[in-house]
């Protein structure tokens, strides 16, 4: 083939491709499924599946090694998710320890009634979030969707031509070349390299190929002005066209499963546009940092620190983490100035959950400052 005719070549559309090209599904989409409703999931699968019978899929072993370094974590942050929501359930204390003054009226029985029933739904729904925390950390021992891509992944792992090591050294060179894909990732730590090992295990097809990715990074799409992903670099095109004569192409999960399956619900489509992909911020621009999340993050981080410093002084909670706060402040292992910043945080926390604060207001950046203060603290005292 003549070189520059790759600089000419037209690929022809995805929805097109996607009838008979090989399928190349990317770690994200198998990471997400740990995001995903079980409907969603069932979709993802029974799509793959069929690609599968018809001997289209492949799934590099990069994808595979990342999915199984990864899969740990995605478990363990929807764990610490639910941990968030039950450090979150409060009782409400006796309506007298509150106002004194409203002792003898007629309507502090029904007030206390109603407190009481609050208190029992309170328990009932944290009794819950904590069964299903505890299924959670069963996935990490029996989990239906390992199994399931286990059996997807027999017979169809591309297996890279070149040794791993001198994959990470060509990744370098083209990194300095800004080659895509892959460049973006150039300063991370750990797989800088994954991304173009994943390429070029894509390379070694000599067919049509359709990549699922819910990657929008730069170094492998072109983007719309909403951060959606429009079609593949134009630089991949033309090096897969120039190594096999044939297209490739990108596509998002949700227009994969779309594609195949027209008439899949809202709920799905949601699921499909809404799941996490963890990528680096491009081009050194900071995304604003969201005050209710950091929040959560604070609170979640004391949670687990305010029941292991229970654990070490033999103090049984349950996950309450007022009555841990309680019990803690009445055997004076956390002083009064501490009992009280945590108590207020949480109270924050909770007028921001109902929209009674807003994320630029200052309690709310207060309750982060200080909760962090207070993680020092405890974790100072931990390791005392």
């Amino acid at each position: 083939m003549e070189e520059w005719k790759k600089y000419l070549h037209q690929p022809n559309p995805v929805s097109e491709l996607l009838n008979d090209s090989i399928v190349v599904i990317d770690t994200n989409v198998l990471l997400a499924a740990y995001q995903w409703r079980e409907v969603t999931v069932n979709e993802v699968l029974n799509a793959l599946q069929k690609i599968k019978d018809e001997k289209r899929l492949r799934i590099p072993l990069q994808v595979i090694k990342e999915f199984s370094r990864n899969r740990p974590h995605e478990i363990q942050q929807r764990m610490n998710d639910l941990d968030t929501l039950i450090s979150k359930m409060q009782k409400e204390k006796p309506l007298l320890e509150r106002v004194p003054m409203l002792e003898g009226k007629d309507s502090l029985k029904e007030i206390e009634e109603l407190r009481e029933n609050y208190n029992k739904a309170v328990k009932d729904y944290r009794d819950g979030l904590i069964k299903l925390r505890d299924h959670l950390k069963e996935l990490f021992y029996n989990d239906h969707f390992l199994d399931k891509i286990m059996e997807l992944a027999e017979g169809t792992i591309l297996v890279p031509e070149k040794n791993e090591q001198d994959l990470e050294k060509e990744a370098k060179e083209r990194f300095k070349l800004k080659l895509p894909p892959g460049f973006k990732d150039n300063s991370k730590e750990e797989n800088s390299s994954g991304d173009f090992i994943v390429w070029s295990s894509i390379l070694q097809l000599k067919n049509n190929v359709v990549f699922v990715s819910g990657d929008k990074k730069t170094d492998w799409v072109y983007q719309d002005n909403k951060k959606n992903s429009i079609t593949a670099r134009r630089e991949l095109v033309e090096e897969f066209f120039e190594k096999t004569g044939k297209d490739f192409a990108h596509i998002t999960p949700k227009d994969f499963i779309t594609s195949l399956n027209p008439q899949v619900s809202e709920h799905v489509r949601e699921d499909l546009s809404n799941y996490i992909t963890k990528h680096k911020v491009e081009d050194s621009v900071l995304l604003p940092v969201i005050s209710y999340l950091e929040l959560e993050k604070v609170i979640s981080r004391l949670f687990v620190l305010i029941q292991e410093l229970c654990r070490k002084e033999d103090i049984i909670v349950e996950g309450d983490v007022v009555k841990a706060l309680d019990s803690l402040f009445e055997s004076r292992i956390i002083s009064i100035k501490t009992y009280g910043e945590i108590d207020l945080i949480l109270k924050i926390n909770r007028d921001l959950d109902i929209g009674l604060l807003s994320e630029n207001d200052f309690e709310v950046g207060w309750a982060i400052s200080k909760g962090k203060d207070c993680i020092n603290s405890i974790i100072k005292y931990l390791q005392s």
